[in-house]
């Protein structure tokens, strides 16, 4: 199982087949979270952060979602108040039934 590294300071995760689905390239992706290059990518995931605030992290849910992209089902924030020294990582479960 493969795995992409997470930051819990306003990270974004967005599954690749929701790129594929939407109609959005990877580099329409990229230039919506103002990045040449994300945290971590894998053939399933793509991680970006750290970004600083939820006035921040607002902005780019809604650029998201201008793309088509639904927020859960397509995309998520992970954040929360961890300390320095715990490092997070994520996958993509298989057999998972869409929420929407």
């Amino acid at each position: 199982m493969a795995t992409v590294n997470l930051t819990s300071e306003f990270g974004f995760v967005v599954r690749r087949f929701a790129l594929e689905q939407r109609g959005v390239s990877y580099r329409e992706l990229l230039d919506t979270m103002e990045s040449e290059a994300p945290l971590d990518v894998n053939e399933d995931l793509i991680s970006f952060g750290p970004h600083f605030g939820w006035e921040a992290a607002t902005e780019f849910v809604q650029r998201l979602e201008s793309l088509g992209l639904r927020n859960i089902d397509d995309f998520f924030i992970f954040t929360g108040d961890f300390p320095e020294w715990c490092g997070f990582t994520g996958f993509l479960k298989r057999n998972v039934p869409p929420t929407s």
